[in-house]
C-alpha cells in the first residue's frame, strides 16, 4: 500500500494542500513540501508524509495524537486515515545538518539548548510509555513557530515507535541500542523499553561532542564493539560528558543511566560544579586514577573504573549517591 504521491495529492487531502516538492527524505522517501491551496499569502510550508503500510501511518498518527501540544514534539497538523496521509509542521534543518556546519567551539555553545529539548521530548516519551527506537541526529530537527519567532528542536519520526514493555522493537538503526542489534542477529524478537533510547542518546550526545557518528551502519568494526561485552572507548574530550556518554552507553541494561538520573548531573544542571571539575581537571592534568578502594556495592568491572581519571570518578560517586 505505498503511497507514491508524486507531484499531485488526490481527494479530500489535496482539495486543501498542493505539494511543493518532494523532500526525498524518510526511508521510503515519502515526505513532502506543501502548501494551504487556499492559503497562499501566508506561504507557511506544510510536511506531507505518506505510508508504505497502514501499521506505520496508524503508529505514527496515534502517537502524535497523544503526544499533542508536546513543545519538542513534532506536532500533527492534520490526519486523513482513508489515504493514510498526515500533515505535519515543517522543520528548517535537522540536527546532522545542522552539526556539519559547525566547529567545535561552535558546537559546545549550542549544545545546552539542543541537550534539554531532547531531554524534553524523552520525557514526553516517557510520561505516555512511548519508546521512540529511531533517535538520532536525522530525527531531531529545528521547528519555528507559527508566531514567526519561537523556534525550538523537536523530535519527529514516530512511525516505528512502541509501547514499552509492550511492543517488539520493529527496526534497527546504527542509532539502536546493541541488545536491539544482537536480537536481530539472532533473528529473535525484543521488548521496546526506555534504557533502548537512553543508548541511543548517548550516541546522539557522542555525536554532539565529535560531531561524528560512533557507528555508520556499515563498518563492522564499530558494531562489533557496540554489541559485544567489551566497554566502548569513547574519545570524548571533556570530562564530565565523557562519564556521562560511558554511563548512557552501558551494555548492561540494569547498569544504563536512566533519563532522571540525567538529569540530576551537573553536566545536564550546567551547575558550578562542573565547572570546578573542569578547573580542577587543569591543575591536576588529567590523572588516571589507580583502582580505587572499598566502594560500596560496585557494579562496575575494575577495569572500567581503572580507566577513568580523575573528574570522571567524582562524577561516578555522584552518580553512586543518586541511586542510593
Amino acid at each position: 500500500m505505498h503511497n507514491n504521491l508524486g507531484d499531485k495529492l488526490e481527494g479530500t487531502v489535496g482539495e486543501r494542500y498542493k505539494i511543493i516538492r518532494n523532500f526525498r527524505y524518510g526511508k521510503d522517501l515519502n515526505v513532502y513540501k506543501a502548501y494551504e491551496v487556499n492559503n497562499d499569502k501566508s506561504r507557511v510550508p506544510y510536511v506531507i508524509k505518506s505510508y508504505k503500510t497502514r501499521e506505520a501511518f496508524e503508529i505514527e498518527s496515534q502517537a502524535l495524537e497523544i503526544l499533542k501540544d508536546a513543545p519538542n514534539i513534532m506536532q500533527m497538523i492534520d490526519v486523513y486515515s482513508q489515504q493514510t496521509i498526515i500533515v505535519c509542521e515543517c522543520a528548517l534543518y535537522d540536527l546532522e545538518t545542522f552539526l556539519s556546519h559547525q566547529d567545535y567551539s561552535q558546537r559546545h555553545k549550542e549544545e545546552g539548548d539542543i541537550i534539554k529539548s531532547i531531554v524534553s521530548g524523552l520525557m514526553e516519551l516517557q510520561k505516555h510509555n512511548i519508546v521512540h527506537t529511531e533517535l538520532a541526529p536525522k530525527n531531531i530537527m529545528y521547528f519555528q513557530e507559527k508566531d514567526g519567532y519561537t523556534e525550538r528542536w523537536k523530535l519527529i519520526d514516530f512511525d516505528s515507535a512502541c509501547i514499552s514493555d509492550k511492543d517488539d522493537v520493529k527496526i534497527v538503526t546504527n542509532y539502536s541500542a546493541p541488545e536491539v542489534i544482537r536480537a536481530r542477529e539472532n533473528g529473535t524478537e525484543i521488548k521496546a523499553n526506555f534504557a533502548m533510547d537512553m543508548f541511543s542518546f548517548g550516541l546522539v550526545l557522542y555525536f554532539l561532542e565529535t560531531g561524528q557518528h560512533y557507528w555508520d551502519g556499515e563498518s563492522e568494526v564499530a558494531k562489533e564493539e557496540m554489541i559485544s561485552t567489551r566497554h566502548l572507548l569513547i574519545d570524548v574530550h571533556d570530562p564530565s560528558a565523557c562519564f556521562i556518554i560511558k554511563e548512557l552507553l552501558s551494555k548492561t541494561i540494569i547498569n544504563r543511566m536512566t533519563l532522571q538520573i540525567f538529569m540530576q548531573s551537573s553536566y545536564y544542571t550546567g551547575e558550578s560544579e562542573k565547572k570546578m571539575y573542569r578547573t580542577s581537571l587543569t591543575i591536576l592534568g588529567d590523572p588516571i586514577l589507580e583502582e580505587p578502594t572499598n566502594i560500596a556495592n560496585n557494579e562496575y568491572d575494575s577495569d572500567y573504573i581503572r580507566g577513568m581519571n580523575d573528574v570522571e570518578f567524582r562524577l561516578y560517586q555522584q552518580v553512586g549517591s543518586w541511586n542510593i
